[in-house]
């Protein structure tokens, strides 16, 4: 009977992962980028609801981009859990359990535009709500616990990094790469709570997250896609 080691196909699965990243980076960020922050107006429910009512269809869509990059997030994280319990099972495990429990909270998160649409709905549409906070306050939830539950998705890339980098078939850069986008992500989240705010240090934000999850996943989720994992490398690993 043929072990697991040589059933188990390192580079397709590698492969699986990168194609599931890809598919993260383009809804989340049509999502996000491309409709979200079109539609929404800070500190302005009335011309908030007036845009989604215009296009209530997009925000629909929007909704679905999230769930599919929800359910994209357990696709990596199982396996992303196989390739790398190779280098440490535990740890493996743990950082794939820290990316379930932000992609578990997500889903509180993306319920946020779901109820804003079903109020919407029992008035009517979003016009009639207008004049309403609900709607608005709904949204604003979303924004809010995106960015707290990114904590968890910040100690997983952590863990993620520091396993690339114990790693014998991954290049270590990445993982560095990974773990200053964790660290990212975590500084982010916890500002929010603690009432830091660094929105008048220029470019903050940009510096702080966006260009490190950006660099750091995009190489990851390049590497996996294109050139996967050496193969001989992995099955001569040693946990």
């Amino acid at each position: 009977m043929a072990s697991t080691d040589e059933v188990f196909r390192p580079a397709a699965y590698a492969r699986f992962a990168g194609f599931n990243y890809l598919l993260i980076f383009v809804l989340a960020i049509f999502a996000n980028f491309f409709v979200l922050s079109k539609l929404i107006v800070s500190g302005d429910p009335a011309a908030t609801a007036a845009n989604i009512a215009a296009q209530e269809d997009l925000f629909r869509i929007a909704i679905a981009c999230f769930f599919v990059v929800l359910i994209c997030d357990v696709f990596i994280a199982w396996a992303l859990y196989l390739l790398l319990k190779k280098v440490d099972p535990h740890l493996s495990l743990l950082a794939a359990l820290f990316r379930l429990t932000y992609t578990v909270a997500q889903i509180g998160v993306v319920l946020n535009l779901v109820s804003a649409l079903r109020i919407a709905d029992a008035a009517g549409s979003f016009g009639a709500l207008a004049q309403e906070p609900w709607p608005y306050f709904f949204l604003a939830e979303h924004n809010a616990g995106f960015t707290l539950t990114l904590i968890f998705f910040g100690v997983h890339l952590a863990l993620l990094g520091y396993l690339i980098v114990r790693s014998s078939f991954l290049p270590s850069l990445i993982g560095v790469l990974v773990m200053i986008a964790g660290a990212g992500y975590v500084i982010d989240g916890f500002s929010e709570i603690l009432g830091f705010d660094y929105a008048g240090i220029p470019n903050a934000g940009l510096f702080i997250v966006i260009l490190p999850a950006l660099i750091g996943e995009g190489v990851l989720m390049l590497w996996l896609l294109i050139r996967g994992v050496d193969t001989q490398k992995w099955r001569a690993a040693d946990a």
